[in-house]
């Protein structure tokens, strides 16, 4: 929760405009912007079309990675990065 570890991760599957995962961020930071320690973090897919092709919609779309990415940096564990 926020109010536990004063951050905000959200993970979308839909692009980074008019999507659920901007309306969380939007909510949170009208109602709990005292809570944060940093500023909201959006995983989501890129501001385009979803590609129709397998391996591209592979790229497209959020990954465990990236995930993880967000989250050493956020809490600032690079560490994390080599599991």
């Amino acid at each position: 929760s926020v109010e536990k570890t004063n951050r905000l991760i959200v993970i979308d599957e839909a692009n980074p405009r008019c999507s659920i995962a901007t309306d969380i961020a939007a909510i949170v930071a009208d109602k709990g912007f005292d809570l944060l320690d940093a500023p909201i973090k959006r995983i989501t897919a890129p501001h385009t079309p979803v590609p129709f092709s397998p391996p591209l919609e592979k790229l497209y779309l959020p990954t465990p990675e990236k995930v993880i990415e967000t989250v050493s940096e956020m809490i600032g564990d690079q560490s994390l990065l080599h599991v």
